[in-house]
């Protein structure tokens, strides 16, 4: 089948190295898509999870390079990676120009009159941000609620019911009460403003979404490759939309 063309794409969160990242999924979907432009915004590599246990680097994750490497090589595809809280190893090199990829802590897409700003969004979570031990224990607790969330899921396919994530409703509500306690979608607005941007583009807390903020501007997040599945295009108009693993690969 041919590949879906696309002017940009945006994908975050793959947490390559962590049990339960669907590395393979976001690899399938990748080489169902072409681009001129690719966007890891973040948390692509997932070294927490990696420094805790050997040999979790598996074939899933270099056939993930693999497709983005053919990618650049096929289609000339400019492949930019921004750094996230979970591969902030990479920090020390940034910013760097390696071949055809770039690492940045943030990028400024202009294109169609439009400016985005793209981060991956953990600069404007307090708890983060200014908690980081609280931050990983967090890590630690999600990791556990997927384990039992998949061992629960095995039992209800069994009794021929349908699948229900815990981790990810459980998630979602907890990062919105850090949002609201935080301010992070309103600092992300002051954030865009400030770099005359028109939009703000990120992952981090693992929910897609697409929405006007104060000061007009528009806030897009990618969502994750552990449980949404999701990623942003804009195609050859300028218009953005989200993409669901689901939809774009037969499953």
């Amino acid at each position: 089948m041919e590949p879906e063309r696309f002017k940009t794409v945006v994908i975050s969160d793959v947490h390559m190295g962590a049990r339960f990242s669907k590395v393979g999924e976001a690899a399938r979907f990748l080489h169902r898509i072409s681009c001129e432009r690719l966007i890891l915004a973040g948390d692509i590599i997932d070294g927490w999870q990696l420094k805790q246990i050997d040999d979790k680097w598996t074939v899933e994750e270099s056939a993930f390079f693999s497709v983005i490497m053919k990618m650049m090589e096929q289609n000339q595809t400019e492949v930019v990676y921004v750094t996230g809280n979970h591969d902030d190893f990479l920090d020390n090199i940034i910013p760097c120009q390696l071949f055809n990829i770039s690492f940045c802590s943030e990028y400024l897409l202009e294109d169609f009159g439009k400016r985005f700003v793209i981060i991956h969004g953990h600069a404007f979570d307090s708890i983060t941000a200014q908690f980081r031990w609280i931050s990983k224990l967090g890590d630690l607790a999600y990791n556990a609620l997927l384990k039992f969330n998949y061992r629960w899921n095995r039992s209800r396919e069994r009794l021929g019911k349908e699948k229900y994530s815990f981790s990810k409703v459980l998630k979602h509500q907890v990062k919105k009460a850090v949002n609201y306690i935080s301010g992070f979608e309103s600092d992300l607005a002051d954030f865009a403003r400030a770099k005359k941007c028109d939009g703000i583009i990120c992952g981090h807390i693992h929910h897609p979404e697409d929405k006007m903020l104060k000061h007009g501007i528009r806030y897009l997040n990618c969502g994750d490759w552990v449980e949404s599945l999701t990623a942003l295009a804009q195609d050859f108009d300028g218009n953005w939309k989200l993409l669901e693993y689901k939809d774009l690969v037969a499953v």
